[in-house]
């Protein structure tokens, strides 16, 4: 039994957060924020683990990024108006659909719409762990400012390599040779 910090397979959901172009080009370090949520996408159909993607006002903003869009496939994707992803039409019956208690989040921003996101998720109970080197701002004061109100308010801050490794949980698993080159 491990310790309900630490991320398990059959528990997590990710939920990738509104990485799209006409809003990417104002984050700071988005190329990274996207590198690490494809490395994150990767690991999480290798282990069998959901994927909630979300748009923020799809209509005017687009869809995502043409990488996350490669990543994920054809996997549904939840237009929201809000900034958490809770109060998007579809997002709560589709991660409740899921079963999984263990949210990671990755996208954008950090102070918005992920932090609103982490706290709708806190209140109904999930465990909610943040992918620090795949969310980020439009400055990195908000990116900080966002983490450190979550860490206090009880999310766990994680990294994309902290999170596959603990996902994989043992690297007998054969999962783990696939997942070797996101982790190198």
């Amino acid at each position: 039994m491990s310790h309900p910090n630490i991320l398990d397979c059959g528990d997590a959901v990710l939920i990738v957060v509104d990485l799209q172009d006409k809003l990417l080009n104002a984050i700071h370090d988005h190329e990274r924020v996207v590198q690490n949520s494809v490395r994150m996408i990767e690991a999480a159909k290798v282990l069998g683990i959901p994927i909630l993607v979300t748009l923020q006002y799809a209509e005017k903003w687009g869809d995502c990024t043409q990488t996350i869009a490669a990543a994920v496939g054809h996997d549904a994707r939840v237009s929201k108006m809000s900034f958490s992803c809770m109060g998007g039409e579809c997002f709560p019956d589709l991660l409740n659909d899921t079963q999984r208690r263990q949210a990671i989040i990755c996208g954008i921003e950090t102070h918005v719409c992920v932090n609103q996101t982490a706290h709708d998720l806190l209140g109904k109970g999930y465990s909610v762990h943040i992918v620090e080197d795949a969310v980020s701002s439009r400055t990195l004061e908000n990116k900080k400012a966002g983490i450190d109100k979550m860490r206090a308010s009880g999310c766990v801050i994680s990294t994309t390599e902290m999170a596959i490794f603990e996902l994989l949980g043992d690297a007998s698993r054969e999962e783990f040779k696939k997942l070797l080159p996101l982790l190198k």
